[in-house]
């Protein structure tokens, strides 16, 4: 999508247009390119599902960070 400077003055509501639809958005004013909207990949629950159970599978697999918490200490963090 391309639209000028001016364009999103009149209708801001272009910018979000473009995020909803994940499309780059190139913004021009006085004939030049001043600057470019790249969308950014918005990962879906299933891929990120996907991603962990194949991070647990794993049989070397451990929480990097922290000591393990039991299941009041997890439920107490609000």
């Amino acid at each position: 999508m391309t639209v000028t400077l001016d364009q999103i003055h009149a209708d801001p509501t272009i910018i979000d247009r473009a995020i909803g639809l994940s499309e780059r958005l190139d913004i021009h004013a006085a004939g030049m390119l001043k600057a470019t909207l790249f969308p950014a990949e918005v990962p879906s629950i299933d891929k990120a599902r996907e991603t962990m159970r194949k991070r647990f599978e794993r049989p070397d697999w451990q929480f990097g960070v922290g000591q393990p918490m039991n299941r009041e200490e997890r439920n107490s963090r609000g």
